[in-house]
């Protein structure tokens, strides 16, 4: 079969920003609206019946800081995809539909989705907001996957198979913990939140690795998502008998912004390690000269000649500005990438031909890397970037797959 979906995807920058240029088969309304109906169930590769996404995304709430800039990715992805051709013949539908971050909405908007004829779907970043689109997918036997969630859990929250367009948490967590010994790094601390898993456990291994390679962990505090007051947990860490060199934590803006202006004032100087959520332009808007100096793990970065460069560069052409969050629209760019990959290799738009296909591919080259659910639980090990901030402008530190990943 010819792969006319998944080569449009990886056409020269020049080529895919001149596709942009026309229309696209997508729409978004809000939960709860109408929009046109259309087909679904199996279909031969040849028939020309449209493959339909269906993306129930966390626009407003606290999925947005990922599905935003993840919807506008996967937008982008589709556009390029109708205009060479589809995937197999197959015009490509995407509809989306805002779950407003509220996890008994999900599998509302899932199954109003599935009644418009989806095919896949396309699940909020945060697994305990996506567990009623899984279910809802598994139900219907319908594939699910996420753009932008980083959390293991999500491929068994859900009681049905999922699968995610990023690498694990323990991964990007095992990534900086293993760059911060490559630099010398001795002592670490860590912020954490019960809030989210994100933010709970991937400083947890973080510490796993950094000490198993030799690094000592001074302890730990917490906060909350949102909080704009960090005075409690920087006068803790001030007075510790003795500061640390790196500080680890996957909190995001604006509360990383608020966090470290605040140890900034405070006279500690311990570099800060965050997590993905982090590479966005809020981060360097709102954190000013106070995070110059910081490290982030990323999903993708903006060199010439690489996919990722090469995806950023076709879509900041096509929208006439660069996304916000570019590692996170690169995982919804990845995400279109993916499902045409698995449509060419099922030879169909079937739900469960699809679901069968997904969980056997292997070495799929996308904007965020190579990906491959064979042999896993739906979730990659993939490349992670390492990031900087110099100056007040992001910089390309190091990329690699961790050597010591923790089990989830």
């Amino acid at each position: 079969m010819r792969r006319i979906g998944l080569a449009a995807l990886l056409l020269p920058v020049a080529m895919i920003a001149a596709a942009c240029s026309s229309g696209s088969s997508t729409a978004t309304d809000s939960a709860g609206s109408a929009a046109p109906a259309a087909s679904s169930g199996a279909s031969a590769a040849s028939d020309g019946s449209p493959l339909i996404i269906g993306f129930a995304a966390g626009l407003t709430g606290d999925c947005a800081v990922g599905d935003v800039s993840g919807a506008a990715g996967l937008e982008y992805g589709v556009k390029v995809l109708n205009d060479n051709g589809g995937v197999a013949g197959h015009p490509v539908k995407l509809i989306t539909k805002d779950m407003k971050g509220d996890s008994a909405l999900g599998g509302t908007v899932a199954q109003e989705l599935i009644d418009q004829g989806a095919q896949v779907l396309v699940a909020p970043c945060f697994p305990g907001m996506a567990a009623g689109v899984i279910q809802a997918g598994g139900k219907a036997g319908i594939p699910v996957i996420s753009a932008a969630s980083t959390q293991p859990e999500f491929s068994v929250v859900g009681g049905s198979p999922a699968f995610i367009a990023a690498f694990g948490d323990n991964v990007q967590a095992a990534a900086a913990a293993e760059y911060a010994l490559k630099q010398g790094v001795k002592t670490s601390f860590t912020v954490s939140s019960p809030d989210l898993t994100y933010t709970q456990n991937t400083p947890k291994w973080f510490t796993e690795v950094f000490e198993a390679g030799g690094g000592k962990n001074l302890g730990d505090v917490s906060f909350n998502l949102g909080q704009t007051d960090f005075s409690a947990q920087v006068t803790q860490i001030a007075n510790l008998p003795e500061q640390p060199e790196v500080i680890f934590t996957a909190m995001f803006p604006p509360d990383t912004s608020n966090f470290v202006r605040a140890l900034r004032s405070a006279g500690v100087t311990s570099r800060i390690i965050g997590a993905d959520g982090n590479d966005t332009v809020a981060l360097l808007e709102a954190g000013a000269d106070a995070v110059n100096g910081t490290w982030y793990t990323t999903h993708g970065f903006d060199q010439a000649g690489t996919p990722f460069g090469d995806f950023l560069a076709g879509m900041t052409k096509a929208n006439g500005k660069a996304p916000e969050a570019p590692a996170l629209a690169g995982l919804g760019y990845t995400t279109a990438q993916i499902i045409a990959s698995a449509v060419e290799q099922a030879g169909s738009t079937d739900p469960a031909a699809i679901q069968a296909a997904m969980s056997n591919l292997e070495n799929v080259e996308t904007a965020t890397g190579v990906i491959t659910f064979k042999g896993t639980n739906g979730v990659p090990a993939k490349t992670v970037f390492i990031g900087g901030v110099e100056d007040g402008k992001f910089v390309f530190k190091d990329s690699f797959v961790p050597a010591n990943i923790p089990t989830p």
